[in-house]
C-alpha cells in the first residue's frame, strides 16, 4: 500500500517542526532492505517528476553494452539493443510481449518462472538481487553463458534484468562499482534520499540533512527512519514496512505519497 506508491507525508525536522514532502520507498536487491526519496514538490509534481527520471533512465540502460530486459511478469516489456546482439534478433519487435523462458534453456526456464512466483506469492527472494550463472537461449537455438541479476522497479509484478557476458565473481565486482557509483549520484541530488535496512537509516545524502535540519549523517545513520516523522505517519510506515516484508503486499514500496 505504500510500497510503489508516492505519497504526501508530514515530516519532522530535528527542532519538531513540520515539513510537507511527497514520499516514494521502492526495495533494493538486498532483502530487507529500501531507498527512499522525498521530494518538495506537490504529489503531481513528484510523478511528473518521477516520468522524466524514467525516461531518462531507459535512455540510459539503451547505451549500456550489457543486455537490459524490462518485465511484467514473466512477460518481456522492453529490451536493449544489446540484448538484441547477444540472443541474435534483428528486432525488439520479435521479443517484447513475449515471455522471458524465450530467452532460457529448458531448465533455466523452468526454475526461473517458480523462483518468480514464489517471490510473488511471499516475498521469498532465490534468485531477486542474487546473482547467478544460467545458460540463456540464441533465437537459432544455440547457448550463451551469461550471469543474470534481476531485481524488483517500483511498480509491483515489474523486474529488470541485467545479463553480464562474464563470470559471477566478475559480475559481482562490476555490480559493487555500479553500486558506489549510484552512491556518489545519489549525494549529488538536490532531494533528500534515505536508505534504510527494515527500519534503520543506513545511509543519507548532504539534502537530507539540510530538508530535516541536521549537521552531521552520524546523527541520522544507526536510527530508526521514523525519528524523521510526525506521530501519525510513524505508526503507519512501520505496519505498512512489517507487511510488506511478510507478504510482498506493496502498500507503501515503490508508491511515492
Amino acid at each position: 500500500r505504500i510500497i510503489g506508491k508516492p505519497r504526501v507525508v508530514t515530516g519532522k525536522r530535528k527542532d519538531g517542526s513540520s515539513v510537507s514532502l511527497t514520499l516514494s520507498v521502492s526495495p533494493c536487491a538486498a532483502p530487507g532492505e529500501y531507498i527512499g526519496i522525498l521530494y518538495r514538490r506537490t504529489e503531481a509534481e513528484a510523478r511528473a517528476k518521477a516520468e522524466t527520471e524514467l525516461r531518462d533512465v531507459s535512455t540510459a540502460l539503451e547505451t549500456l553494452a550489457e543486455p537490459v530486459i524490462m518485465m511484467r511478469g514473466h512477460t518481456i516489456t522492453s529490451v536493449n539493443h544489446a540484448t538484441l546482439e547477444t540472443f541474435g534478433y534483428e528486432s525488439k519487435s520479435e521479443l517484447e510481449g513475449q515471455g522471458v523462458t524465450v530467452l532460457m534453456q529448458t531448465p533455466e526456464a523452468s526454475k526461473h518462472s517458480s523462483f518468480v512466483d514464489r517471490f510473488e506469492r511471499t516475498g521469498e527472494r532465490r534468485i531477486i538481487g542474487k546473482p547467478r550463472v544460467v545458460t540463456g537461449k540464441r533465437k537459432d537455438g544455440s547457448s550463451v553463458s551469461l550471469t543474470l541479476s534481476v531485481s524488483p522497479c517500483a511498480a509491483p509484478g515489474e523486474y529488470i534484468g541485467i545479463l553480464y557476458r562474464r563470470t559471477e565473481a566478475e559480475a559481482r565486482a562490476k555490480a559493487e562499482t555500479e553500486l558506489r557509483d549510484v552512491s556518489t549520484a545519489l549525494e549529488t541530488l538536490a532531494e533528500p534520499v534515505i536508505m534504510m535496512r527494515g527500519h534503520t537509516i543506513t545511509s543519507v545524502n548532504h539534502a537530507t540533512l539540510e530538508t530535516f535540519g541536521y549537521e552531521s549523517k552520524s546523527e541520522l545513520e544507526g536510527q530508526g527512519v521514523t525519528v524523521l516523522m510526525q506521530t501519525p505517519e510513524a505508526s503507519k510506515h512501520s505496519s505498512f514496512v512489517d507487511r510488506f516484508e511478510r507478504t510482498g503486499e506493496r502498500r507503501i514500496i515503490g508508491k511515492p505519497r
